[in-house]
């Protein structure tokens, strides 16, 4: 994965509830969004769920590692970072600056139709769903989408999924891994409700996701060695040790078998219902 440097000071530091990522110009001169979260296990789980989510077809901003040089680190301007945060690489999602970001405001726009004919991978939404579910993904939900919506030229807009800290109930595995409530998923929204009106076709879509569910789980265990390898050293992620909590708690068929008959039950419960 290509390594990018810092050309200029760090441009803005987004307000969130969670890493409070740094907006940056890299030496590619694109800007990133840039994570530099004081606890590697969190850049992981960024990592490792953008490489998923590729895996599964799920549309995520182009990601790349950063060097945040310290002379681009004004303290004095963000007292709440410090250059410590920055002597390892970073994570960087490449900042799409005309999606917007879904939130509850958004909502009436997805009972016009004229709206909804816009976008191009509705189903997507239930697929981002049904991964949220495997990776125990808790901070997905009604109140936080973390979902972008980004327009092309051809008028057509794209579901794009971001921020996956939290995935592995936001423990990383260090106590198994549970099932995630109701209130934990999107499919418990308004907005899914009008997007999936038509219950014959949302009864096929959820077959053809849960079928594609068992493929690209395999393919992500297939790939696992590979994508656990490439985790900057400066992380000093122990791989093996991952590997061997992902193997027992992610990658079982108990585990796909829990994931698939919540993913049914909630679609059944709170959109066909």
């Amino acid at each position: 994965m290509q390594i990018l440097h810092t050309i200029e000071e760090i441009h803005k530091i987004f307000p969130t509830n969670g890493s409070s990522p740094a907006l940056v110009t890299c030496n590619d001169f694109r800007d990133w969004v840039c994570k530099y979260d004081r606890s590697p296990a969190n850049l992981f789980n960024e990592l490792i769920a953008a490489k998923f989510a590729k895996i599964w077809g799920i549309l995520t901003p182009e990601i790349a590692f950063i060097n945040v040089k310290r002379e681009h680190v004004p303290l004095s301007k963000y007292p709440s970072v410090q250059h410590s945060f920055f002597d390892k690489l970073c994570f960087g999602s490449l900042y799409l600056e005309s999606s917007t970001e879904i939130d509850l405001s958004m909502i009436p726009l997805f009972g016009e139709r004229s709206f909804v004919d816009k976008l191009s991978n509705k189903e997507d939404f239930l697929k981002i769903a049904l991964f949220d579910l495997w990776l125990a993904n808790e901070d997905r939900n009604r109140n936080n989408f973390n979902l972008l919506l980004f327009p092309l030229p051809t008028n057509c807009n794209f579901f794009y999924a971001i921020d996956h800290v939290n995935i592995f109930n936001s423990s990383f595995l260090n106590y198994g891994i549970a099932n995630l409530t109701e209130d934990d998923s999107i499919i418990k929204t308004e907005i899914a409700k009008m997007l999936f009106k038509n219950k014959r076709a949302l009864n096929l879509t959820v077959d053809k996701l849960v079928e594609s569910f068992y493929l690209c789980t395999k393919e992500c265990k297939n790939k696992l060695d590979e994508i656990l390898y490439s985790a900057p050293e400066s992380w000093k992620i122990d791989e093996e040790e991952i590997k061997e909590k992902l193997i027992q708690n992610l990658f079982t068929d108990d585990w796909n078998t829990n994931c698939v008959n919540n993913f049914r039950a909630f679609i059944q419960s709170f959109i066909i219902n």
